[in-house]
């Protein structure tokens, strides 16, 4: 197996139990045992924990930047402006990326983002944050009434709500086994956009 292989291979186990376990439950012996691969390969490749940890978000990096290139291309003043910012931010649903990666990826932004950890790490900070606050000056600019804190927060709402829908099986479950997942992304932009446009411009 060539090295770039095995790199490769490293990381996407590293997604898995990353994602599974968390990052302080997780170890390297665990990743390199679902992996296949010595200890001392992934060592030698990330050094730490914390290295491969950080390599599996920056593996995903180019979905977040497609959403900013996705952003930039909005007119904020033409009708759809809003409309068109959430379809920005919803393009990661669309992304030719395999099923599986993407919703493993997404669970580990969900534990990433709740970890009160997460910012001796500092992943957050370096690779969602730029993107987060250029969505949230989008937002402001083209909802002029609305103080900046809800804008914050519904940008927040939004991605908690995006991870969530990530998978169907909760919808599957309380579905009775149905499931209208195909749907799912055209649920979510009605869901995303409505809740901009609500609130109170004094709340």
């Amino acid at each position: 197996m060539a090295a770039v292989n095995r790199k490769d291979l490293a990381l996407q186990s590293a997604e898995k139990i990353f994602a599974d376990f968390g990052y302080d439950r997780a170890t390297m012996r665990m990743i390199a045992d679902d992996a296949d691969l010595k200890l001392a390969l992934l060592t030698y490749h990330f050094t730490t924990k914390l290295n491969l940890y950080r390599a599996v978000f920056e593996e995903h990096q180019h979905l977040n930047e497609l959403r900013r290139e996705r952003l930039r291309e909005v007119d904020l003043a033409a009708p759809q402006a809003l409309e068109e910012i959430v379809d920005a931010f919803l393009v990661i649903g669309d992304a030719a990326e395999e099923g599986v990666r993407k919703e493993r990826y997404l669970k580990l932004v969900l534990r990433e983002a709740a970890d009160p950890r997460a910012y001796e790490r500092g992943i957050i900070a370096d690779l969602f944050d730029p993107m987060a606050a250029e969505f949230i000056e989008a937002l402001g600019a083209v909802l002029p009434g609305k103080p900046k804190s809800f804008v914050r927060w519904d940008y927040l709402f939004s991605v908690g709500a995006l991870i969530m829908s990530n998978s169907d099986d909760r919808a599957r479950a309380l579905g009775g086994g149905e499931s209208d997942a195909v749907h799912r992304l055209e649920h979510l932009r009605e869901f995303i956009v409505a809740g901009l446009r609500a609130g109170t411009a004094g709340s």
